[in-house]
């Protein structure tokens, strides 16, 4: 057995701890979860656990940081790459609400992380890790190089402050998709049903904007 077979096993291990945590998660609260539910779930003992995570805690937050990637890369592979940004914004809003109906578990995982890490993470490193991702991600928001696209070929408004604009499109979006995530969507007549509003915003959001 080599360090490649031995980095293998350990990537392997901390993936089905995830995957484990995550479908913990998605199926009910992570408040009501604890590591002997993962480690069951997962097949994976308590001692190995510990050698990946040094806390629930930890791997909620890995949980929350892994979702908004996901999301993120989803988003921005929904837009073409070629076409004026105005095409291609309006293609990543509509890609965000297909994630949305399509992992709605994901955007309230979202949702209950950010109203509870603040008191339910407890540990200065843990929280200074999440902040320090959240000003990266917020350095390198995915609407803005679309945003300064559609500026610069004239589809979108030449006055617009880019970076302000990122952000209320972000945290508009983010908190009308979270609002439909709420309400059970088991039939396609109701996913079509809460997107209405989302896709009411993209519109409006569009007209705004548009030059």
């Amino acid at each position: 057995m080599n360090d490649s077979w031995h980095q293998k096993m350990k990537n392997k291990h901390r993936d089905e701890l995830m995957s484990a945590g995550k479908e913990l998660f998605m199926r009910q609260s992570f408040l009501t979860v604890n590591i002997k539910d993962v480690c069951e779930t997962a097949g994976i003992s308590r001692v190995t656990f510990y050698k990946h995570f040094q806390s629930l805690d930890e791997l909620i937050l890995e949980v929350q940081m892994d979702l908004l990637r996901r999301m993120t890369a989803y988003v921005e592979q929904s837009a073409p790459i070629e076409g004026r940004g105005k095409e291609r914004l309006e293609s990543m809003l509509n890609g965000w609400i297909n994630f949305a109906l399509d992992h709605p578990g994901y955007i309230r995982f979202i949702l209950l992380f950010d109203l509870h890490y603040e008191a339910y993470i407890s540990n200065r490193d843990l929280h200074e890790r999440y902040q320090r991702f959240i000003r990266e991600e917020k350095e390198n928001v995915f609407l803005i190089d679309v945003l300064h696209a559609g500026v610069s070929d004239g589809s979108l408004q030449s006055g617009i402050n880019v970076l302000e604009t990122a952000y209320f499109i972000f945290t508009s979006m983010m908190g009308i998709l979270q609002k439909m995530s709420l309400n059970r969507m088991d039939h396609i007549e109701e996913k079509l049903e809460h997107a209405r509003m989302p896709q009411l915003l993209v519109t409006m959001l569009m007209q705004y904007l548009s030059h």
